[in-house]
């Protein structure tokens, strides 16, 4: 499957023709500034797919095997480390969880108030654990004044 044309898209660079006009310039480079403003999501999309479909070792293997092919240097090291030094933070980052919950929690915070018993009991399962690593922190932050 393609989904970039690989006459125009080759590896670290760009097959431009020399009769290109003004406005196809203008698709094309539109079509580079979409990849680059999308690639973040469209890789979470893909890592999701491919983990809900063979598990998080298989793609954690399979790009790292990709990235050795295609030369891409290793990711530079957060500045504060908050996340595990393997490849599962392609996936999972504090940091992504906090943007998923808020997404979540705009979307879902007026529907909440009309939940059912059920709902509520299976929704504060999912949220206490992170209730609990809140609460530690907050103690950690205290003892280190």
């Amino acid at each position: 499957m393609n989904i970039i044309d690989n006459k125009t898209f080759i590896t670290n660079a760009l097959n431009i023709p020399d009769d290109l006009d003004e406005t196809q310039w203008k698709v094309m480079h539109n079509t580079i500034l979409l990849c680059r403003a999308s690639s973040r999501a469209w890789l979470k999309q893909s890592r999701t797919y491919a983990s809900e479909r063979w598990g998080i070792d298989f793609v954690v293997e399979a790009e790292e095997q990709m990235e050795l092919t295609l030369g891409l240097p290793e990711p530079k090291p957060d500045k504060v480390k908050l996340n595990p030094d393997d490849k599962s933070r392609a996936i999972v980052t504090i940091e992504g969880i906090c943007q998923s919950f808020a997404l979540w929690q705009r979307k879902m915070a007026p529907e909440i108030e009309r939940w059912d018993r059920e709902r509520l009991t299976k929704a504060l399962a999912l949220v206490e654990p992170i209730e609990a690593q809140a609460k530690r922190i907050r103690e950690l932050l205290e003892a280190s004044r």
